[in-house]
């Protein structure tokens, strides 16, 4: 009589010692920061990121619909990543890489009636002019009385002012005037000769030629620029790093009032909803733990009144 013989095969591999996965860390706050790169290549953002694998070459150029409701246009638009790094000494120890984005539109910027266009003179300073002003070189006139800015100007494209912004805050650039007895006064041409800040190339980004930008850069490659760092999160639950590119400060800046105000407005305003800032010095982002302790009763509790076979 045969024996019926009931075998067991394994199929599992020994399989390896669970670890700890490695957490990615966010960071909030105001921090100094190093430019490292503009607009790198596949790799040099690996080197830049100790070796990260990058998958595809960055694409820098696109294009996107620019105007009013109704009567929308699609222009060049550029993507300008400036690789930053924080320096550690400043920032409690905290070491970290990340980019703050800006992009340029190869439009004009109008308001929103389109009656009038922004305008940037060599100082890098904007006011609004009317079509007739820019015409004929004249100062715009508000109720408050001229415009701020000096006859040499011209219109701005959309996203220049963040990025010309960010560049005199990085490089130090002082202010063509000097403040003397509640007025506005100008400085000596020598002394104003030093406050220039306008690109004059811009037409190029849009070709892909980043040359006038990591030129400008290089002026002062061990300069520190102050940036507010925050934490986005996706409607799926995802967190990124964020920085807050209409505001940075020169480094030897202490007083974050005016950028806390600034925050708070836009924010107001609708901006930023998904992202969330700290006025405060750079930090890790922690996330509060959800409370537990209380248990809901009632109505509160959806499984309140379900029917469990074996019971609650």
């Amino acid at each position: 009589m045969s024996k019926k013989l009931n075998k067991v095969f394994m199929a599992f591999a020994t399989g390896k010692e669970s670890t700890e996965g490695a957490s990615i860390k966010r960071y909030i706050g105001i921090g100094p920061v190093h430019v490292l790169a503009i607009n790198p290549t596949k790799e040099e953002l690996s080197k830049l990121y100790n070796g990260a694998n990058i998958d595809n070459e960055p694409e820098y150029l696109g294009t996107a619909e620019v105007g009013p409701e109704g009567n929308k246009k699609k222009v060049n638009q550029v993507r300008l990543d400036f690789i930053i790094k924080t320096d550690p000494e400043k920032c409690d120890g905290i070491e970290t890489t990340t980019k703050a984005t800006f992009f340029l539109r190869q439009d004009y910027r109008f308001n929103k009636d389109q009656t009038k266009v922004q305008i940037i003179d060599k100082y890098g300073r904007t006011a609004w002019a009317t079509p007739e002003e820019v015409k004929s070189k004249s100062i715009p006139q508000y109720a408050s009385g001229p415009a701020n800015i000096d006859v040499d100007y011209r219109p701005a494209f959309i996203g220049e002012e963040e990025l010309t912004e960010f560049i005199k805050a990085y490089l130090n650039i002082p202010n063509p005037m000097n403040y003397v007895n509640g007025t506005w006064v100008d400085k000596t041409p020598a002394e104003k000769a030093e406050a220039e800040a306008r690109l004059d190339n811009i037409d190029s980004y849009f070709k892909g030629d980043f040359k006038e930008l990591k030129k400008i850069v290089s002026y002062q490659p061990n300069n520190k620029v102050k940036a507010l760092f925050g934490v986005k999160t996706t409607a799926d639950n995802k967190q990124y790093q964020a920085i807050y590119t209409q505001k940075f400060l020169k480094n030897s800046i202490n007083d974050y009032s005016k950028l806390e105000k600034e925050v708070q407005e836009r924010k107001a305003a609708g901006a930023y909803p998904d992202t969330e800032f700290e006025i405060c010095p750079l930090k890790e982002y922690e996330l509060e733990a959800t409370n537990f302790s209380s248990t809901p009763s009632g109505s509160d509790d959806p499984f309140a009144t379900a029917g469990f076979p074996f019971g609650k």
